[in-house]
């Protein structure tokens, strides 16, 4: 939520975000993106919880969670009736893990198909991802967590966004370290998957 929030009040700064990520956009994704890995929840804990490298059988079974995420969203909108909170929090769990180059998933989308709320969740997904202690690794030094997000713009994840990232990951860092301080050493964040340079958590 905190690297979401960051990102996207760094491109209200400039004048091809500001008119699209308005005081209320920026609102919005603070609340709708707690919902991104909602999805999981359909996913087996033998899965979610493994402690070592997924299978391709189970790294498919994994990727089918934005998916899940995104339905469920879609059917309490069809049963609540749709409201921009949902609608965001469905686009972000829908496409988050959808790649700049159109080698991501659930849909293959690429560019600016992606929806910006996607597109900006995805920084913030793969700095928490590889900054965070996982029973797998130490939490990555900041340095490479920038270096790897540096080298998939364009690839990965947005290169404009990237950019305003780039501007700002002194930020990031800052939220890291509070987190880290406040988390114990032995905690288990759950989910082991690969961590460079397609991150998948």
């Amino acid at each position: 939520t905190l690297y979401s929030s960051l990102l996207a009040a760094a491109l209200r700064r400039y004048p091809k975000y500001r008119d699209v990520i308005t005081p209320s956009f920026a609102r919005l994704i603070e609340v709708s993106v707690a919902l991104h890995d909602i999805g999981k929840v359909g996913i087996e804990d033998a899965i979610l919880l493994k402690r070592g490298p997924l299978t391709d059988a189970e790294r498919a079974r994994m990727e089918t969670h934005a998916r899940i995420g995104g339905q469920c969203l879609k059917e309490i909108e069809e049963c609540l009736g749709s409201s921009n909170f949902l609608h965001m929090a469905r686009e972000i769990a829908f496409y988050h893990h959808e790649c700049w180059d159109g080698s991501g998933y659930p849909s293959g989308l690429s560019g600016e198909e992606i929806p910006l709320s996607a597109r900006i969740v995805a920084i913030a997904d793969v700095y928490e991802a590889l900054s965070s202690r996982r029973v797998y690794k130490s939490p990555f030094p900041h340095e490479k967590c920038v270096e790897i997000i540096r080298h998939e713009a364009g690839k990965q994840l947005d290169p404009g966004l990237v950019e305003v990232f780039l501007n700002v990951e002194s930020r990031f860092r800052d939220v890291a370290r509070q987190y880290r301080a406040n988390v114990p050493e032995n905690f288990d964040h759950g989910q082991k998957e690969e961590t460079e340079p397609k991150v998948r958590e």
